[in-house]
């Protein structure tokens, strides 16, 4: 890492994201910020990042990303992760990822998001759903 204040500003972003608070998440970014999540369409300016975040958050009820490593080269900062994730449902899940942060005047301008987490978004079986209930009564 270049420096150390480049470094607690990406941990600083992760710990905002995996909050699931969406004000201090969004308070985070720039009124301007660039945003692409995975396939999602890209995404111009917080309002946009906010609808895409909800999407997200709105399955959930705890994520954390694992920074396996972090690499800067001028402003661009490349991070590893493990992102862990928790649904509505109970169902954990871990996957891979990387994203890569581009830096203007030692702020976020521009964030790209590479995770293949499709299968957190698809329901759960009725037969998982019933297992769940049973262990919940």
């Amino acid at each position: 890492m270049e420096s150390r204040m480049t470094e607690n500003l990406i941990r600083g972003f992760f710990a905002a994201a995996d909050s699931l608070d969406e004000e201090r998440f969004l308070g985070g970014l720039p009124e301007d910020i660039v945003w692409r999540f995975g396939n999602f369409p890209v995404a111009n300016g917080r309002e946009a990042v906010r609808e895409q975040y909800r999407l997200v958050t709105g399955i959930l009820t705890a994520m954390y990303h694992d920074i396996v490593g972090m690499w800067a080269a001028g402003d661009c900062v490349t991070a590893e992760t493990r992102v862990h994730y928790t649904d509505r449902h109970g169902r954990k899940f871990e996957f891979p990822g990387c994203d890569i942060i581009f830096l203007e005047g030692g702020q976020i301008k521009e964030v790209r998001i590479f995770v293949d987490n499709h299968t957190l978004f698809i329901p759960p079986t009725e037969e998982y759903a019933a297992r769940a209930a049973e262990e919940i009564a």
